[in-house]
């Protein structure tokens, strides 16, 4: 616990698995004003904040807001870890973990105004679940170097995506049972066959976003909504691949939000560092660089200032 925040842990059930839960709230006040952290792929929650309470979310909560950081199912301190015995996909992700998730934030926060903050791949789930759900009432989003497919070319992605992830990767999951990224060493947290699996084909489906589950379209559901949150959209320039802004902005075309914003963190643009896809969430000076920009957004006010 920090001077101003309190801190709390707690276990979300879905089926029969434990979604482990951080909560961090402002000491004095009890707002009604809640964010839902979501990571992405490989990684947990902990992207958002430190041992030390420290990072993103513990500093959102220090403004103000009631902050809810999971981890999903197999990942962090969920129950039970990632095995071949692991049966979850993607659309588990999409359509049990987040609304089991959100409906334990109303329980805990009366009257809830509920805002998202991603990163990377939690991004495409929580677009997928509002593409899913018109009903659901949102005040405002902010996806920190999401992409749902990626075009880009250069050696590192060949190398990287193109060789170790997507082919020694499919490798390594037959004969593990599951995507041992944490074996592999390239990632914080291991995968389920099922969401590696599902998560390579939306990657490589570049001019399609369709549901394996269901067959549902989210890009034709997209572009017949009118009403996306507003939504705001950041990357770093050091984003080679995984959340290269080329991929961002198409990520955004297919989603045609009417009130979406992007802003590129780099030096060129008044910011502190050129962000890579790590530091842009853990960089000890993002509570006086790019944190602010944040919360204004949240908050619905002018981010005109750090629009280039």
């Amino acid at each position: 616990m920090t001077n101003d925040i309190n801190t709390s842990e707690t276990f979300v059930k879905v089926g029969t698995d434990q979604l482990f839960v951080k909560h961090y709230a402002p000491s004095v006040v009890n707002p009604s004003k809640a964010i839902l952290m979501i990571h992405g792929s490989i990684e947990s929650g902990r992207i958002f904040y430190s041992l030390k309470d420290k990072g993103l979310g513990p500093w959102l909560a220090s403004k103000g807001y009631q902050v809810f950081i999971p981890d999903f199912r197999g990942r962090g301190r969920s129950m039970p870890k990632v095995s071949s015995n692991s049966k979850n996909n993607q659309y588990d992700a999409i359509e049990e973990e987040i609304p089991a998730l959100i409906n334990y934030i109303y329980t805990k926060v009366e009257d809830a105004e509920l805002n998202f903050v991603t990163h990377s791949w939690g991004g495409v789930w929580l677009m997928a679940h509002i593409a899913r759900h018109p009903e659901l009432k949102v005040n405002r989003i902010i996806n920190i170097a999401v992409k749902r497919s990626i075009s880009v070319s250069s050696f590192k992605k060949w190398f990287e995506v193109d060789i170790v992830w997507k082919y020694v990767g499919k490798l390594m999951t037959n004969l593990f049972g599951y995507f041992p990224a944490v074996e592999m060493k390239i990632g914080q947290e291991n995968e389920s066959r099922g969401v590696y699996e599902d998560c390579r084909r939306w990657v490589y489906a570049k001019d399609e976003w369709i549901d394996i589950e269901d067959g549902f379209d989210y890009i034709n559901e997209f572009a017949h909504r009118k009403c996306i949150p507003p939504t705001l959209y950041i990357t770093g320039l050091k984003e080679f691949y995984l959340g290269h802004q080329t991929d961002v902005k198409r990520l955004m075309k297919e989603v045609n939000g009417a009130h979406d914003q992007f802003i590129l963190l780099s030096k060129e643009t008044g910011f502190a560092h050129d962000y890579d896809h790590i530091n842009i969430c853990t960089s000890k000076s993002g509570s006086d660089d790019h944190f602010p920009l944040i919360e204004a957004w949240l908050k619905s006010e002018d981010i005109a200032p750090w629009v280039k």
